[in-house]
């Protein structure tokens, strides 16, 4: 219970990492607002949170890529709860394909959905971090914000792109507000068993086995890639005040990947 009684917001909500992030922090007797693009998902999580760990949550649906999203966010934990103690920015979509063959399209919606709505819903919750003097966010970086990577012979450097464009976020961010009492830190998966990969290796296709994850296990020291629990609870530690002199690190949770 080291989060007992704090506020969480948790964007990208409805699955993978950000699911059992909400499913964490709420095990750790936060009370929750949770985004997603689907409200029916949204709802799902919000009941099983609320059954198992008494946990109160608010919802709210959107694009977080868009103003309106990120100032509904701010707005709905404000009235609800009057407050916000932890930030977690995770949603996030994959791309794969070579710099010749990605549209400005491509480009734009990759920057927008995994950058610029850490930036906007950042920008809208810092001043209510600042007024408290106190806050932890936490964003999802990986470890593409290190390294050039392909996958299936195409390169996926957009993603990369977006993903180093976090860790400097993260930097610039826990620097600059240090002194106002607001830790600003991000985690760096490696391979984890969601649906963030499987829809670039699959391609459309609804057949999932394990023999994806052994295929891509063997790159990470450990021999394996990740539960989404195992990356949720790394930020449930950054998001505590376990982390209370910890700001501006780039946690792996990559089984050893970039040790080596």
């Amino acid at each position: 219970m080291r989060l007992d009684g704090k506020i969480a917001i948790v964007t990208g909500a409805g699955s993978g990492i950000g699911r059992a992030t909400a499913l964490r922090l709420a095990q750790e007797g936060a009370n929750l607002v949770l985004n997603d693009l689907n409200q029916k998902t949204l709802d799902e999580i919000a009941r099983q949170a609320g059954s198992a760990h008494r946990t109160k949550v608010a919802t709210v649906a959107g694009d977080v890529s868009r103003e309106e999203t990120a100032a509904s966010i701010a707005a709905t934990a404000t009235s609800q709860f009057g407050r916000v103690d932890i930030l977690v920015n995770d949603a996030g979509i994959h791309h794969v394909g070579d710099i010749t063959e990605t549209s400005l399209e491509d480009w734009n919606r990759l920057i927008a959905v995994n950058l610029t709505s850490m930036f906007l819903v950042s920008r809208a919750i810092i001043p209510i971090m600042l007024k408290q003097r106190s806050g932890a966010i936490v964003n999802l970086a990986s470890i593409s914000s290190f390294v050039g990577q392909e996958m299936d012979g195409k390169s996926t450097f957009l993603y990369n792109v977006t993903k180093a464009g976090v860790l400097q976020l993260t930097t610039s961010l826990a620097t600059r507000y240090a002194a106002d009492g607001i830790r600003v830190n991000c985690v760096c998966p490696g391979g984890v068993k969601t649906n963030l990969i499987l829809g670039s290796i699959l391609k459309g296709q609804d057949h999932i086995d394990d023999s994806i994850w052994k295929a891509i296990g063997p790159s990470h020291p450990m021999g394996r890639v990740a539960e989404p629990s195992e990356i949720a609870a790394a930020i449930a530690f950054l998001a505590s005040d376990d982390a209370s002199f910890i700001t501006g690190a780039a946690l792996p949770v990559d089984g050893g990947y970039l040790a080596r």
